[in-house]
């Protein structure tokens, strides 16, 4: 009986092998083979522009002569005080580089309640997918493509309601955004 068994798997797998193409056998435009192909193809191309973008020895460091040490132009900063041989540095008159009346105006407490700014919190439409199995979707409507599929007490962030009847999310663990039907979710609190 074994026998059998092993010329029936050495038949079934040369059978398969020449109703697959045998030597012959090439991969269909657009099947995963052929995608493996072309990747490889491409690996390969940036290898190869990668190694010849390379410098293979390394550049000689410029030689700086005497006339070449010799400054070109003269950088002349107009808001720079002049400091002249007759008067020491100390005793001229520096003007402010920050205002200081804008400075403490902009960094004063604004006025406002504190009873109001102790109770504000910021606003997060955080909700739950209430469907079985949802897809979330690259755009609003079932014409676009599922990005993902959600199930049931998954956490989502609102970011946009137009009130289309679609809402744009961000799914709380992962972080992928798309779009899921309003009905599909609890509502907002």
């Amino acid at each position: 009986m074994w026998r059998f068994i092993l010329i029936s798997f050495g038949f079934l797998g040369f059978s398969f092998y020449e109703l697959s193409g045998g030597s012959d056998y090439a991969p269909v435009e657009g099947s995963r083979q052929a995608l493996a192909i072309e990747r490889g193809k491409v690996d390969a191309q940036r290898a190869l522009a990668a190694a010849q973008s390379k410098p293979q020895a390394p550049t000689p460091a410029p030689v700086i002569t005497a006339a070449a040490a010799q400054p070109k132009a003269t950088i002349v900063l107009a808001s720079a005080p002049t400091i002249s041989a007759e008067k020491p540095a100390a005793t001229q008159p520096s003007t402010p580089v920050v205002d200081l009346a804008k400075a403490t105006a902009l960094t004063a407490p604004a006025e406002t309640d504190l009873s109001e700014q102790s109770h504000a919190k910021p606003k997060y439409d955080v909700r739950e997918v209430i469907g079985n199995r949802v897809n979330l979707r690259r755009g609003p409507g079932t014409n676009y493509t599922a990005v993902g599929k959600l199930r049931q007490g998954d956490r989502v962030l609102v970011l946009r309601d137009d009130g289309e009847g679609w809402l744009k999310l961000r799914v709380v663990e992962t972080g992928r955004i798309g779009y899921m039907a309003d009905f599909l979710i609890t509502a907002s609190n």
